[in-house]
């Protein structure tokens, strides 16, 4: 047994700060399933949410996200969240870490549902990029950090209730090592590369919520998926993300006729919720049989795009596209509202394990996240769970050998990485598919049925077929992938509502605000909870 003070699980910004703030009091274990720079914190161009301007107000940023959420928000979460935004903010600041300045004040721009510029970003639309990598400098340079990149989490170790560490595969010898821990934080971003086409990078599978999920974690509200309405098209499903930021400096969204189809419909236009944008969009798409609508910048000075955007523009002239006139868009999966349910400390259901980022469910979105939530939400919690572990410190860990099943094995890795090739990819595309298909930005019923027949269909053949690959990892992972798949169906079917992100067609109304409820799983155990008496 390797015993650690703390281990965070996941790099992007969300372990990555976790692991910082960690270090202050202890020997911090920072775990990746890939590089630190693979993460969707590192690609994402939208900015950070915090009340920095005079004019603003957190009530206002309070009341855009409770707004955005539909009425599914924990309304104390979100409290803590504007409160304590700009207090974050003003510690990265404090740190080295430099954000757009206009005149000498930092720059502020407007975003989706949100009515006042708040919005930080750090070289124009590399905000994700350049905050994340400035933390990555922080960790490598902390002796009281130890990253250990491109380690898969096999399992937690749970006894008694408890969280005690956890199993990884080591990629680079593939063999299964056990890290003991006072305390392990899950980081490990959402499950929106399950669906095709995604504005995620391909690790972003859900594999740290299967973990939890496969260890008694409660799990949040699985049929909320947001989908980013304004992803440029492209015919292999690889979506690159165009930030709601375009729209937020005046892009229009334009039909196979020119027309501005949000202009008459909705009140706040292209700058309406992310939900609303991307219905609307997946409307025009199904009218005109276009996979796809323009969004148009011809109206707004090349020169600020350029400066503006610098990485979207340079994107689209790879491919041929001119920004600064017109490019394709199309919705795709984006960011996972539900995950690992937490308090407002960040502490899941199992003692001792904690989610924080994408990963976790804290309450704060809701039914749909406002736009630039995200990213300050992991510094927040984040900042929150190592305080909350730093001020209650965790009974000693108990040694190895008192610990259950600890069979670490080792694998065959060519063989593993045929049976990736030949049947885990082909499975992993037809998920992403099925999920897009049938539960995806506008649902029913019916479609949710077929949907989840295609999935027990899949994993008869690809699973339950096996003979001589029982003992292949790789096997167990896609297992695990169709799993979390099959629930999100299930939990989406239960939802008789149309509410945020999640639209069914068969029940498009909301229920009343005493009616609504949050979704909690726990093993094959799915029930609601009536928002009222959540806590």
């Amino acid at each position: 047994m390797k015993e650690q003070g703390y281990i965070v699980v996941g790099g992007g910004l969300a372990g990555l700060y976790t692991a910082h703030i960690l270090s202050r009091k202890s020997q911090v274990l920072l775990m990746a399933r890939a590089g630190l720079e693979e993460s969707n914190s590192y690609f994402a161009q939208g900015g950070m949410a915090a009340v920095t301007d005079a004019e603003d107000t957190t009530a206002d940023h309070f009341k855009d996200t409770i707004v955005a959420g539909r009425g599914l928000c924990r309304e104390d979460a979100v409290s803590l969240l504007v409160e304590e935004a700009p207090k974050r903010i003003d510690d990265l600041i404090s740190l080295g870490m430099k954000f757009d300045e206009e005149n000498g004040h930092l720059a502020l721009g407007l975003e989706g549902g949100h009515h006042h510029h708040r919005i930080l970003h750090a070289g124009g639309d590399a905000t994700g990029r350049l905050v994340t990598q400035f933390m990555i400098s922080q960790v490598l340079h902390n002796e009281r950090i130890t990253i250990l990149d491109h380690h898969f989490l096999s399992s937690l170790v749970v006894k008694e209730g408890r969280c005690l560490g956890v199993k990884v595969l080591n990629e680079h010898t593939y063999k299964e090592e056990y890290y003991g821990a006072k305390a392990v934080v899950l980081a490990t971003g959402g499950c929106g590369a399950l669906y095709i086409p995604t504005t995620n990078p391909p690790f972003s599978l859900g594999d740290g919520t299967s973990a939890a999920f496969r260890a008694g974690a409660r799990l949040m509200d699985l049929e909320f998926m947001q989908f980013h309405p304004t992803a440029l098209y492209s015919e292999t499903g690889n979506a690159f993300l165009i930030s709601e930021a375009v729209r937020g400096e005046g892009a229009y969204l334009l039909n196979e006729k020119g027309e501005r189809f949000m202009k008459d419909k909705y009140p706040l236009a292209e700058l309406s919720p992310r939900d609303e944008v991307a219905r609307a969009i997946f409307s025009e798409m199904q009218r005109s049989e276009l996979p796809y609508v323009t969004l148009s910048t011809a109206h707004i000075s090349r020169e600020r795009l350029m400066k503006r955007f610098p990485t979207i523009a340079a994107h689209c002239k790879k491919l041929g596209l001119d920004f600064a006139t017109g490019i394709p868009v199309a919705p795709a999966a984006h960011y996972t509202v539900g995950g690992i349910a937490t308090n407002l400390n960040g502490a899941t259901n199992i003692e001792g394990l904690y989610a924080v980022g994408e990963a976790a469910s804290t309450g704060v979105m809701g039914a749909n996240r406002l736009a630039s939530n995200s990213l300050i939400e992991c510094i927040v919690f984040g900042y929150r769970i190592a305080r909350h572990i730093m001020d209650n410190p965790q009974k000693d860990t108990p040694c190895c050998t008192e610990l259950p099943d600890l069979t670490l094995r080792t694998f065959d890795a060519q063989r593993e990485l045929r049976w990736q090739k030949e049947k885990e990819e082909p499975a992993m595309r037809k998920i992403g598919k099925i999920l897009m298909k049938h539960c995806g930005i506008v649902r029913t019923e019916a479609s949710l049925n077929k949907g989840l027949q295609k999935l027990d269909k899949l994993e008869k053949s690809v699973i339950g077929s096996a003979k001589d690959d029982h003992t292949l990892f790789a096997r167990e992972v896609l297992s695990a992938r169709i799993k979390l798949a099959q629930t999100i169906f299930k939990a989406t079917l239960l939802r008789t509502e149309s509410r945020g992100v999640h639209y069914r067609a068969d029940f498009p109304e909301t229920n009343s605000p005493e009616k609504a409820y949050r979704t909690e799983i726990i093993g094959d155990n799915i029930k609601h909870i009536l928002i009222s008496q959540y806590k």
